[in-house]
């Protein structure tokens, strides 16, 4: 995922050469920027790459909050990508990046025009907390298409982003987030933007932390509207309650810490390289409950109603479950030497990973109950055939993590005064050339999978074709392996989906409706609000985009008992033991499942 030093100095060569049409910008502390002015097909577009919007979280800055970049007088060149955080390469299971990576890229279509307050939507990228960047290119198709400024930002991962071992720690990758909005809120008038009406928009990690900010204390200022893909931040603390011992532990033995130091003194003398390769064994470093990005009282209700504050667009995909049992199961089926992709899941392994899931994710308050209660709603017993079983199980991996979560924020959204759409996207999607992390085989995979909406939703057809014509989106695409399959992977006949899904989401950034005010394509139904009444989604697929009620929802609301086990988890957590023993709420909750 890094740029190595060979693709930088060629695309240098190629296009980052200051001329007298570079677009010059002046900033709020007095000094300036130069760009680069380009076409993406047809269209004129500014590109300002490598931004650096705050201090290099290094030295005393690391494990600390984010803190303002420092100005400067003259002009500073922004041509080339910045690098991207410390992280492994998932393609080629390496280090990649560097600590001074809190860069962000802009695309301004049109050019540069100070005062045309343009919405601007700002892209934060997902990858579990672990990998990702933001990309120079990323949001080329987005803007033209929808005359709309776009911002990518990076943002620290992994151990060195969300390390959280003391009360008030953590979220570094949040605050990240939030350094961005602020600069954007700062300057983005001189780009041509308007800093009031920003949408902050991303997928998986990247939704939940567009949800973090929506419930977050710190943010509200900084934008007006949501775009929620496949994400919810109450998962995050599903995941990382009372966790941070465990955390310590491990990072103590994987890095041999001498008792002396605490960990973060330990952590201290290593580089970033050393953290990130000998910690890559922990799982679930993601944000926590620290009472100070989060309210402690928001938390604990799990309450959406700070989120109502913002117009929501949220939705999820069909088979979101897909990626969770190429990984998960995966990991399990590898061990046990059997494989989950050519025969499927037989219910020894089922058995084995359910029960492995209930314990370390869900309660270890009574896993076999969980195990049963899964086993019984999901039908898995019920079929003879190993790979319709693993078809099933992918139905619960995806609506457990992913659906179950975003409908709960979709009915208490709702009930509030700004605007809550939700859309299901269905569309099977098959990368080519294909994906370097591999695909679910087509027995498997009958929908969407877990961020399949992306290239429909960037433009994948429109970039395929820059590529094709300009060797400036050619040059920066050949430099990420894995983003260059996903979202260049999307032929013609996906273009009009494509079209329509970047009018509706650039719709939305103007307007909070994702129907106006560009007309949609002839034959394309209104997009509903939803509410607590009608349940309503938009099925979004080449075949038909068509109006639905909640998809799987007698699932979903029977999933809600798993939510209510978590729960009770986390309050037995924090009691003695015998206090647990004797709770009516744990007998309540184990008769249920």
């Amino acid at each position: 995922m890094a740029f190595t030093l060979q693709t930088i100095t060629a695309v240098c060569l190629l296009v980052y050469c200051t001329s007298a049409a570079d677009p010059i910008v002046t900033l709020s502390h007095g000094g300036q920027l130069r760009g680069v002015s380009t076409t993406f097909l047809d269209s004129k577009v500014d590109l300002f790459l490598g931004v650096r919007y705050a201090k290099p979280p290094v030295g005393k800055l690391r494990f600390k909050k984010t803190e303002e970049a420092e100005g400067w007088k003259g002009v500073e060149d922004a041509k080339a990508p910045g690098s991207i955080c410390p992280q492994i390469d998932p393609t080629t299971y390496k280090f990649a990046g560097e600590e001074d990576c809190l860069f962000m890229d802009i695309t301004v279509p049109g050019g540069v025009q100070p005062g045309a307050k343009k919405p601007v939507m700002v892209w934060i990228p997902g990858g579990g907390f672990v990998m990702g960047s933001g990309k120079p290119y990323i949001g080329a198709a987005l803007a033209t298409t929808g005359d709309v400024i776009t911002v990518s930002i990076n943002y620290r991962l992994g151990v060195l982003g969300f390390l959280a071992i003391e009360k008030g720690t953590g979220n570094y990758g949040l605050w990240d987030q939030r350094a961005a909005l602020l600069w954007i809120k700062q300057n983005i008038a001189q780009f041509g933007g308007d800093p009031d009406l920003v949408t902050i928009f991303g997928e998986s990690a990247g939704g939940s932390s567009v949800s973090a900010h929506t419930i977050g204390q710190h943010s509200g200022d900084l934008f007006k509207r949501a775009i929620v893909q496949s994400g919810s931040a109450y998962t995050l603390f599903d995941q990382s309650d009372n966790m941070r011992y465990k955390w310590e532990q491990s990072i103590r033995e994987s890095t041999n810490c001498v008792v002396k130091l605490s960990t973060y003194e330990c952590l201290d003398s290593k580089t970033a390289e050393e953290i990130v390769t000998q910690i890559r064994i922990l799982n679930y470093i993601v944000p926590v409950a620290d009472d100070d990005f989060f309210a402690d009282d928001v938390v604990a209700t799990e309450s959406y109603e700070l989120s109502k504050r913002f117009d929501l667009l949220t939705g999820f995909n069909g088979q979101e479950g897909c990626l969770l049992y190429l990984f998960e199961v995966g990991m399990m089926a590898h061990a046990q030497n059997k494989s989950i992709l050519e025969d499927g899941v037989d219910m020894e392994l089922l058995k084995a990973f359910l029960h492995t899931k209930c314990t370390a994710h869900i309660t270890p308050l009574s896993p076999e109950l969980c195990v049963h209660w899964v086993i019984s709603t999901y039908k898995l017993d019920e079929t003879d055939d190993d790979r319709e079983r693993a078809i099933r199980l992918v139905s619960f991996l995806g609506e457990q993590i992913f659906d179950e979560r975003g409908l709960e924020k979709l009915q208490q959204h709702s009930l509030g005064k700004t605007s809550t759409y939700a859309y299901y996207f269905t569309q099977k999607y098959t990368p080519d050339p294909p994906n370097p992390m591999g695909t679910p085989p087509d027995w498997l995979k009958s929908s969407a999978d877990h961020g399949d909406e992306l290239p429909f939703m960037f433009g994948g057809p429109l970039i395929r074709e820059s590529v094709a014509n300009n060797d400036i989106w050619k040059r920066l695409l050949e430099a990420d392996e894995l983003v260059q399959s996903s979202l260049s992977g999307l032929n013609e006949d996906g273009k009009p989906l494509s079209l329509t899904m970047m009018t509706m989401w650039t719709n939305f950034a103007k307007s909070g409706n994702p129907n106006q005010p560009v007309a949609l394509p002839k034959g394309t139904p209104t997009w509903p609000e939803f509410t607590e009444d009608n349940n309503q989604f938009l099925e979004l697929n080449s075949n038909d985009i068509q109006v639905i009620t909640t998809p799987n929802k007698v699932r979903l609301d029977k999933l809600k008992v798993l939510q209510k086990a978590r729960k009770v988890q986390k309050d037995a957590d924090r009691r003695p033991q015998n206090a647990v023993k004797k709770d009516s709420d744990c007998k309540k909750t184990k008769d249920e499942l």
